[in-house]
């Protein structure tokens, strides 16, 4: 059988329990009482840098690009719709300037719809995309017309009346006429057609990123 531990009296006269830190009857502390040590304080982390807004690439144009081509192939008809109609009072000479048009009209089209920034390379590309589909565009009513004169050659005469009622110069435009009656001269004028086509609207695209860059 384990022993009681030896009681300590306190100068009261006073026998307090053998764990007491205070003497029940007077009070007085019956041993050294160690202060704990303060907490180390802890340091505050650093603070975490500011998030860095990170803004996607713009897309390339080109016909990956879905949006592009929608706005390529609109801005492309919109000009032969413009060149058709405008052909009626505007001399052929005035076609260059159309083609270009065409290109201006493909990057501010694009602009409004996407809000994107369009760099020069960028609209050039765009314009080129117009062009294209500007020339498929205007070979296909070729096509048609050309495919009309071989199967009915009175049609030829038929127009040539109506031109000149209308007052169009008579001499340059029964020429063209008479030349669209042969394929050969049609195939041989694709690839100047297409040059054309392409090379001014992409200039026209490139101009319209370089102005709308300045707002």
């Amino acid at each position: 059988m384990a022993e009681d531990p030896i009681q300590t009296r306190c100068n009261c006269g006073a026998y307090p329990p053998h764990d007491a830190l205070f003497c029940h009857k007077c009070g007085r502390p019956l041993r050294e009482l160690v202060e704990p040590e303060p907490p180390a304080e802890i340091e505050a982390p650093p603070p975490l840098p500011e998030p860095v807004l990170i803004v996607p690439p713009s897309p390339r144009i080109g016909f990956q690009n879905g949006q592009a081509v929608r706005i390529a192939l609109l801005a492309g008809a919109l000009s032969i719709l413009i060149f058709a109609i405008g052909g009626q009072v505007a001399p052929p000479a005035f076609a260059p300037v159309w083609m270009v048009a065409s290109g201006m009209l493909a990057a501010v089209l694009y602009k409004v719809r996407t809000g994107q920034r369009l760099t020069a390379i960028g609209g050039a590309r765009l314009g080129w995309l117009s062009g294209i589909f500007g020339f498929v565009i205007l070979s296909l009513f070729l096509a048609m017309f050309v495919t009309m004169l071989i199967k009915d050659p009175s049609s030829l005469t038929k127009i040539k009346e109506q031109s000149a009622e209308l007052g169009r110069p008579a001499p340059d435009f029964d020429k063209m006429l008479d030349e669209l009656r042969h394929p050969v001269n049609v195939l041989l004028f694709m690839p100047l057609s297409f040059l054309l086509f392409t090379i001014l609207s992409a200039f026209g695209g490139a101009l319209g990123a370089r102005l709308l860059d300045r707002d």
